[in-house]
């Protein structure tokens, strides 16, 4: 919502109808076996799709945002050490991205990305943190189904976070990989191996 190539929404639209809408569209291929791969506040999506999606087989996170990082934070200093750092991640991003794309494509990446943020105001940014902050996600303790393989990609440092997070379930591991959030910039091969991997489990 109001972000990237999308256009200026109507209304304020709550994650919960959003996450709606995508489960809709992923049960309209009528998929026999589906996997969930998510980044960041995508986890939060995929959380309120769960029981909804056809066939769910599987769920890869990269750094799904937990809601122990957003309401208890960590207080253990690697933790602590690494929200100081915050400042320097647009930085991290252009060196890794700048490893994995031509210079071309770069170039029209951070072109794009620009023109993007252009394009919605003030406003349009409250709104959709507004949407964030006020969802149900926040305030019930629904965890990831049993059922479903569950494999979390993350620093070394947030391990234990994930362990107990709600995306840990009794089939579920954590993989130890990457020194910052964008983990997939860092080693979009191993993950691309980790996801085949999942796709070709019975």
């Amino acid at each position: 919502m109001n972000s990237g190539f999308s256009s200026k929404s109507l209304k304020s639209y709550p994650i919960a109808d959003e996450a709606n809408e995508l489960a809709n569209i992923i049960n309209s291929f009528k998929a026999k076996r589906v996997i969930i791969l998510v980044h960041s506040i995508g986890g939060v999506y995929a959380m309120q799709m769960k029981d909804k999606i056809n066939n769910l087989k599987a769920f890869v996170g990269i750094e799904p945002t937990t809601r122990e990082i957003i309401l208890n934070p960590p207080k253990e200093a690697a933790c602590i050490e690494k929200s100081k750092n915050m400042d320097k991640l647009e930085e991290q991003i252009r060196a890794d991205l700048s490893k994995i794309l031509t210079p071309e494509e770069n170039e029209n990446f951070w072109n794009t990305t620009e023109q993007n943020v252009q394009k919605f105001d003030e406003k349009d940014n409250q709104n959709a943190q507004a949407a964030l902050e006020n969802d149900s996600y926040w305030k019930d303790d629904t965890k990831l189904d049993n059922d479903i393989l569950s494999v979390l990609i993350t620093e070394n440092y947030r391990q234990k976070e994930y362990k107990r997070s709600e995306y840990a379930s009794k089939n579920s591991k954590v993989v130890s990989l990457g020194t910052y959030h964008y983990i997939h910039f860092e080693y979009p091969r191993e993950i691309a191996r980790i996801v085949k991997d999942v796709a070709e489990l019975e």
